[in-house]
């Protein structure tokens, strides 16, 4: 009897863990051009995603900071950091990897603050040392106080189309939001969209590499004629 309440424990034990190692199975979503690789147990406050075009968008319902006189540290952090790997279907070349945020906020009271940030990065996974980021910055301050809520766009862009051997783009989205306060005041933001755009262009043809190449040896020779 002992025996068999053993083995039913293993057998739980390890039906638990072969679920849990399913539950994080990477998930891929195409793009028009592009394909999008992430591990949907990590994606945290950002929520599931959706696909347009070459954009991978979220739709958080809770991803937000909020403090309300001075309480505790005077301040609320609210962060999450994802990874998304981003292949680009032949034919095709990166050229940039632009990030659009939208939300809204709320100040009440004199002394409350919020602020929205954190940065874009991304690299080449054949050569992961060659790293680029960019900061994700705010359109507008936001400073505006009272009812109704007030909105605010932020965004960050990087170019990468001298990358021309790139197929796979590791990129990561740290989303960084805080709220602070004094005694009599309230401060409250909140993150309601973000799109991942991959702005591609197509390989140029043979003929068009050839094109060029003759039009910069017509260059090159007709400044030759000039200093002769």
């Amino acid at each position: 009897m002992k025996r068999v309440k053993i083995l039913a424990i293993s057998l739980l034990v390890l039906g638990q863990a072969l679920s849990g190692s399913a539950s994080a199975a990477p998930v891929t979503l195409a793009g028009t051009n592009v394909d999008f690789s992430f591990d949907d147990a990590l994606l945290g406050l950002f929520g599931s995603p959706g696909v347009s075009g070459n954009t991978l968008f979220f739709t958080p319902s809770s991803f937000d900071a909020q403090s309300a006189g001075g309480a505790g540290s005077g301040f609320d952090l609210t962060k999450q950091t994802i990874n998304v790997r981003v292949t680009v279907r032949d034919g095709f070349l990166f050229d940039k990897v632009k990030l659009a945020e939208r939300g809204d906020y709320l100040l009440l009271g004199t002394g409350a603050t919020v602020h929205v940030g954190g940065q874009l990065r991304t690299f080449d996974v054949t050569t992961p040392a060659t790293e680029r980021t960019a900061a994700i910055l705010p359109a507008a301050p936001l400073t505006m106080t009272g009812f109704p809520t007030h909105n605010w766009d932020a965004g960050a862009m990087i170019n990468v189309n001298d990358w021309m051997s790139a197929k796979t783009l590791n990129v990561t989205l740290e989303n960084i939001l805080v709220a602070s306060s004094v005694s009599g005041s309230l401060g409250f933001v909140e993150k309601k969209f973000a799109g991942l755009d991959i702005a591609v262009t197509p390989v140029p043809e043979a003929e068009t590499y050839a094109m060029m190449l003759a039009g910069l040896g017509l260059v090159g020779l007709m400044a030759a004629r000039r200093r002769v």
